[in-house]
C-alpha cells in the first residue's frame, strides 16, 4: 500500500488521534530572547502534512507498528488503527508518582515466589507479580525440570498480578515452557499487563494454554516515544517475532469472575486446599481431568 493512498485510509482516526491529549504531550514551550530578530511567520501545517509526518516517522522508528497498519484492508483501517495505537497509551497512563513506569521497576519492588507443587504435587504452580531477573531464573529451573517428565499432569501459571516487568523475560519463560509434554494452565485478570499480559499471550500461542479469569489490561507490548512537529507520540513497538499477536486486551477461554487469591503462605503450607481460590479451584479441576482422559489407541482389524 502506497503512503498517501494509506494516508487516505486513515485520516479520520488519526484526526481524531491527534485532538485527543491523554495520547500526545506538546513539547514546553520556551519564550523568545527579549534580543531576538523578528521571524518570518511560518503557516500551520495541514492536516494531510501531519498526518504524512507522524505515519512517516512511525515507518522509520516503530516499523513493525507500521506493517501492521499498513496491511489493513482499507474498509478495516477506519476501525483498528486507533485501537492499535490507543493500545500503547495504557502503559504511558501508567507512570507512578516516582517516575517509574510499570515496565522498569527495581527487583526490590517485585516480590518472589519460589514454584510450588500442588494436589498431590501433581501441578507446578508459578506466580508472578512481575517478569524481572529476581522472579524469572528460577520459574526457568523449575519448568526445565518438569519439562523432561512425561508424567507430569500439568502447569498452572498464575499471571493475575502480574503488573510489573521488564520485556524480554517472558521469552526465556516461553522457550522452557514450550519443552512441556503437559497442560498449561493460565491464571489472567485486568491486573495482567505489559510483559505479563505479552507472556499469557505468548503461552497460548505456542503452547495451547488455557486462559482462566478475566479480560487483561489491553498493554500487551511496550511502546514508543516518536517526536513529531514539536508533539510527543507514544506508539506501541511490538518485537517483529511477536507478529502473530494482537496488541489488544486477551478474553480468557474460560471466565471466571473473583477476585479471591490464596496468600502464597497459606498455600505453601496447604497445596491441597485450594477453595478459597475459585480461579485455580477450576484450572486444577481442569487439569485433574486432562489427566485423567488417555488417549485410546485405535484398535487393530483382526488379521484376514
Amino acid at each position: 500500500m502506497k503512503l498517501f493512498s494509506f494516508v487516505s485510509a486513515v485520516c479520520l482516526p488519526v484526526l481524531l488521534f491527534l485532538s485527543a491529549p491523554v495520547f500526545a504531550q506538546d513539547a514546553p514551550n520556551t519564550p523568545p530572547a527579549q534580543d531576538a530578530p523578528e521571524r518570518r511567520v511560518i503557516p500551520p501545517l495541514t492536516l494531510e502534512e501531519r498526518i504524512v509526518d507522524l505515519i512517516e516517522a512511525i515507518q522509520d522508528e516503530a516499523p513493525e507498528t507500521y506493517r501492521r497498519m499498513a496491511d489493513l484492508p482499507r474498509e478495516e483501517a477506519l476501525a483498528r488503527v486507533m485501537r492499535a495505537l490507543d493500545s500503547g497509551a495504557v502503559l504511558v497512563s501508567g507512570i507512578g508518582k516516582n517516575g517509574k513506569t510499570d515496565a522498569a521497576v527495581q527487583d526490590a519492588e517485585v516480590k518472589n515466589y519460589p514454584a510450588l507443587m500442588l494436589t498431590g504435587k501433581k501441578f507446578l504452580y508459578l506466580r508472578f507479580d512481575g517478569l524481572t531477573a529476581l522472579t524469572v531464573p528460577e520459574a526457568v529451573k523449575a519448568l526445565d525440570e518438569r519439562g523432561g517428565n512425561a508424567d507430569a499432569s500439568g502447569v498452572i501459571f498464575d499471571l493475575r498480578n502480574a503488573i510489573y516487568g521488564d520485556y524480554g523475560f517472558e521469552e526465556s519463560l516461553a522457550e522452557s515452557a514450550r519443552k512441556l509434554k503437559c497442560p498449561v494452565m493460565v491464571l489472567i485478570s485486568g491486573k495482567t499487563k505489559g510483559a505479563g499480559e505479552l507472556l499469557a499471550a505468548v503461552l497460548r500461542r505456542d503452547c495451547g494454554a488455557v486462559l482462566i479469569g478475566t479480560e487483561t489490561a489491553g498493554s500487551v507490548f511496550p511502546v514508543k516515544r516518536i517526536t513529531v512537529n514539536d508533539v510527543a507520540w507514544f506508539v506501541p513497538n511490538p518485537p517483529a517475532r511477536y507478529s502473530g499477536i494482537s496488541p489488544y486486551a486477551l478474553k480468557p477461554d474460560l471466565e471466571k469472575t473473583s477476585e479471591a487469591r490464596l496468600d502464597y503462605d497459606r498455600l505453601k503450607e496447604s497445596p491441597d486446599k485450594l477453595d478459597g481460590d475459585p480461579v485455580l479451584r477450576l484450572a486444577a479441576d481442569l487439569l485433574t481431568m486432562k489427566a485423567a482422559v488417555k488417549p485410546v489407541e485405535p484398535s487393530r482389524s483382526p488379521a484376514q
